[in-house]
């Protein structure tokens, strides 16, 4: 039986590509923080992790993040059978305090040591896949409505299949910014929108009264993240698909969202749900209740994405591109992930199937 004999964690930092990115929390930090983790097994087999603080959140802070993985999650797992699914549930309910970047940090690298030792890609493990390839969408913050429409037209020519402008802060510069991203780019390119909890039910109302002229993909997150009902009236009142990202972060956050049928997509993220494990969850009770899936994974190195890349792969309801682009990060340590016109191919290799290109920096 396989053991787990040692757990380790690194403090990294990268730094954010292109001009201030906004959003209606501020302007995101230009530089990240990653914990690496590197989880050992009895056969000398290393599989590596990442947990990243997720921005204006509780969970942010990586003094905190590490020492949670440190003293709380290494005890758990030393002498443990990475192959036993128990692993995963205990890690979410014997936890409770450990925040879900932690978790996922120490979820990823469970992952990357099992298909490591079985010699097989993550996706293999989940099932195997029911796509060859991952089509990206790309993500602008906050601007002028002449800026934004500009960045969106350059990254669309680029291959990007869909492109997310974030809103929220006023709602007729919203309107103005949507309508000329969709007279530049055309009416073949995929728009979506993200007002992170920043609209009243009337602005919103409002919003998506617009933007039936415009067939957005989906409104994400438009009320605050209890807003059931709000949400609900939404989708009675308009064609435009919903999202739900701040209002999901558990299997029981999923379940309310159904029951009051308040949205058409699920937004993940890794470090929300706590990895892979409760992330397939999620989705599988969304494809059971017919809703979409869409990944978003901003700020992790390409452990993190290629995760997300093979979660994608091995589901049926992630029909829409994710927002997990290249290139977010100008000193990534980590490469893998073949991205060509827009679109990742299937990894190849073992785990996750991300190698090293350079020695870890700043750690601490």
């Amino acid at each position: 039986m396989t053991k787990i004999t040692s757990v380790s964690t690194e403090l990294v930092q990268t730094h954010l590509e292109g001009n201030e990115f906004v959003t209606t929390y501020g302007a995101e930090p230009t530089t990240r923080n990653h914990i690496i983790v590197k989880i050992t097994s009895d056969n000398e087999t290393t599989g590596i992790g990442e947990a990243c603080p997720l921005p204006f959140t509780d969970d942010d802070d990586p003094i905190t993040i590490r020492k949670e993985i440190d003293e709380q999650l290494t005890p758990f797992l030393i002498g443990k059978n990475p192959f036993n699914q128990e692993v995963f549930q205990d890690l979410i309910e014997k936890f409770p305090k450990v925040g879900g970047t932690a978790r996922t940090g120490v979820d990823l690298a469970l992952y990357d040591l099992m298909g490591k030792i079985r010699s097989v890609p993550v996706y293999q493990l989940l099932g195997g896949s029911v796509r060859e390839h991952v089509e990206i969408a790309e993500v602008l913050g906050i601007g002028t409505p002449q800026s934004i429409a500009d960045e969106a037209l350059k990254k669309i020519s680029l291959g990007m299949k869909s492109v997310k402008i974030k809103v929220g802060l006023d709602v007729e510069r919203d309107i103005e910014t949507l309508r000329l991203v969709r007279e530049i780019v055309g009416e073949s390119a995929m728009i979506r929108a993200d007002a992170n909890a920043g609209y009243t039910l009337k602005q919103a109302l409002r919003v998506l009264k617009v933007c039936e002229e415009m067939n957005l993909e989906y409104l994400e997150q438009p009320l605050h993240s209890d807003d059931y009902e709000g949400f609900r009236h939404l989708r009675k009142s308009s064609s435009v698909p919903i999202m739900a990202d701040e209002s999901l972060y558990t299997y029981e956050d999923a379940q309310t969202l159904i029951k009051y049928a308040a949205v058409d997509f699920f937004g993940l993220k890794l470090i929300k749900h706590g990895g892979i494990y409760q992330a397939k969850r999620i989705a599988m009770l969304g494809e059971e209740n017919g809703i979409e899936c869409v990944f978003i994974s901003p700020w992790e190195t390409q452990i993190g994405v290629s995760a997300a890349v093979h979660v994608v792969l091995s589901r049926c309801n992630f029909n829409h591109s994710h927002e997990i682009a290249p290139g977010a990060l100008i000193d990534d340590p980590f490469r893998g992930l073949v991205e060509e016109n827009g679109i990742y191919q299937k990894p190849i290799g073992t785990g996750l199937c991300i190698d090293q290109s350079s020695e870890l920096s700043n750690n601490s």
